[in-house]
This record gives structure tokens, C-alpha cells and sequence, in this order.
């Protein structure tokens, strides 16, 4: 099972990683939207753990872009900020499921568990 992490922070990204290794899984990390994009049609993962608020390009535009290619990949998005409008935005591109920031590691495994079962 293959997960790819986008997200800006590198701390969090590593823990994540780690966490994730940990677990028996497969991982894959890009820090911006055009890395992970590409790493998307590289490394075809089961699951994307995108961060929305990311410079360069945010979270909704690299979801788009990666549905333009990918619509069967199942997306979790992390956030900190868990505005109306972003969230509306988010699930018109099929989102399979939410993370605020801050989150324990359990909640991190409770959620890619909860993924993998649908």
C-alpha cells in the first residue's frame, strides 16, 4: 500500500513518513503541488495526504490538477485551517477524508486505516 505525502513542512512530513514506515506502509514525499503531482504519475499511490495551505501552488489546485489525471486515487486532506469555501472546493474533487492540524499519530493511522477499508 502507497501513500504520498504533499506537504510544505518538512518536520511534519518526515514524522508523518515515519509514522507511516512504521506501519508497514509504503511512502513517497513531495514539499510543494508540482512535485507531488508528478510524483503522483510516477509512483500511482492508494492514498494522497495533501496539505491546503502550501506556497507556490495550495492544495485545491494540486488536487485539481491531479484529477485531471487521477480520479481514482483517494485523497486526505490536512489542515489547519478548515475554512467553508475550501472545504465546499474540496469535495467537488472527491475527497475521501479530512485531518486537522494538530493531530496525534493514532489519529494519523485511525484515518489512513479507515481509507484503506473503503
Amino acid at each position: 500500500m502507497k501513500i504520498l505525502i504533499i506537504d510544505d513542512e518538512t518536520d511534519l512530513r518526515d514524522l508523518m513518513k515515519d509514522v507511516l514506515e512504521e506501519d508497514g506502509y509504503q511512502v513517497f514525499c513531495a514539499g510543494n503541488g508540482p512535485d507531488g503531482i508528478l510524483l503522483n504519475k510516477q509512483k500511482n499511490p492508494d492514498v494522497i495526504l495533501l496539505d491546503l495551505r502550501m506556497p507556490e501552488m495550495d492544495g485545491i489546485e494540486t488536487l485539481r490538477n491531479i484529477r485531471d489525471t487521477d480520479d481514482e486515487v483517494n485523497v486526505v486532506i490536512l489542515t489547519g485551517y478548515g475554512c467553508p469555501d475550501t472545504i465546499r472546493d474540496s469535495l467537488d474533487l472527491n475527497v475521501s477524508e479530512y485531518l486537522s492540524k494538530p493531530f496525534e499519530n493514532r489519529e494519523l493511522l485511525s484515518i489512513i486505516g479507515k481509507v484503506f477499508a473503503s
